[in-house]
């Protein structure tokens, strides 16, 4: 998710030079997304989480289950396309060199310095833990692993929201092959053909069927890393032809409202769908169909994208190289201030109001102070 520089090289079918603010505004805004997400992972009923409020609300879990269906493939998508454009003016090997800097570096960082914080708060809340946050580091107790509910929500070692980068770093040098043959004379023409196929609407199918068999295949850690590739590598493919984000500005309100209604579908048959067989036929259809929605959320957003969002504003040029950063501190502080928000002898709505003012306005704090730093910055993957 590092901001790549997507001004595009001239050629007969990519868009014509010049900065492509629709990919950098759809990133922001799904970063900033993020922060009522989390804060409200605190309010959400029945879904374990670092800390959790008295005030619970079923209403939003319905909310959280429609964001999450498109949220983080659609950030996977615009790495994708973000990577596209990074390979116009880089070899392999500076690819891969920015690949360890923008985002290993910055996910060893975090998950030395930002990632214990949020897992001793977790153990505090959900397990009662009551060492000190300096005997937590010292004794170890940071490292073991007690994941339960997928997530490292009662202390010892975990990622938090850290798994985003560390998968996109994974899958951008497992990709890499693929990526360098787009380089190449025949690979270019052989995705450019690909691209323009898949601007058509028949072809959605084909895509939908790509992400059902990432999906499909075996999940080694609980976010699958196959899943999230086929957003990856079909955000890549998609801008080796401008016909694709043609087609999906013409046919934005289609797809949109398509694919809303089958992530409301999705939300409102998790248990029909227990109830299948897997594996299975009708499991596997349903599936496919909860897949193909999620890229017509994707053609979705990406045109209305580039339909009312490709234009650079003053806060796309300081929203833009702060959202690497911001994504990587948001949930750290959305944590610890939760535990003491909580506390209050408030109501549900006003702590979450109170918990969001104060996760924005601390996060963008440091984001100030770490862009002033030279050692920091490099840190947190700002350029």
């Amino acid at each position: 998710m590092p901001r790549e520089d997507t001004t595009p090289v001239a050629s007969a079918e990519t868009p014509k030079p010049g900065r492509i603010h629709y990919i950098d505004w759809l990133r922001v805004l799904a970063v900033l997304l993020l922060f009522p997400f989390h804060v409200s992972r605190v309010f959400n009923y029945g879904d374990p989480f670092y800390v959790k409020s008295e005030h619970l609300s079923m209403a939003l879990n319905y909310v959280l289950g429609f964001i999450d269906y498109w949220h983080m493939p659609l950030l996977f998508l615009l790495a994708g396309s973000s990577s596209y454009f990074a390979l116009r003016k880089r070899n392999g090997s500076q690819y891969v060199a920015e690949r360890v800097k923008r985002l290993l570096v910055p996910f060893l960082f975090g998950w030395l310095v930002l990632i214990p914080p949020q897992t001793w708060y977790g153990a505090r809340f959900n397990l009662g833990y009551d060492q000190s946050f300096w005997y937590y580091l010292a004794s170890g107790d940071w490292l073991v692993f007690n994941i339960r509910d997928g997530g490292d929500y009662y202390g010892g070692f975990g990622m938090g929201q850290l798994w985003f980068i560390l998968w996109l770093f994974v899958i951008s040098l497992v990709a890499l092959p693929l990526l360098l043959w787009g380089r190449s004379d025949k690979g270019r023409a052989a995705l450019e053909r690909f691209a323009r196929r898949l601007a058509r609407p028949a072809w959605w199918l084909l895509a939908g069927f790509i992400i059902f068999v990432g999906e499909a295949l075996p999940d080694p850690v609980g976010k699958n890393p196959f899943y999230y590739a086929a957003f990856f590598v079909l955000g890549y493919l998609i801008m080796f032809d401008r016909a694709f984000v043609e087609s999906a500005e013409k046919y934005r309100l289609v797809t949109l409202a398509l694919g809303t209604v089958l992530a409301v579908a999705w939300m409102t048959t998790g248990s029909f769908r227990d109830s299948l067989p897997d594996p299975g036929v009708p499991i596997a259809l349903i599936s496919f169909v909860g897949n193909l929605g999620r890229w017509l959320m994707m053609v979705g957003l990406l045109g209305m994208g580039k339909a009312y969002l490709d234009r650079s504003t003053p806060a796309l040029q300081y929203l833009a190289p702060a959202s690497y950063p911001i994504y990587i501190l948001h949930q750290t502080v959305i944590v610890v201030a939760a535990f003491y928000i909580v506390q209050l002898a408030i109501g549900g709505v006003a702590q979450w109001l109170v918990l969001f003012v104060t996760a924005v306005g601390v996060t963008f704090g440091l984001y100030e102070v770490v862009r002033r730093v030279p050692g920091l910055r490099m840190l947190l993957g700002i350029k």
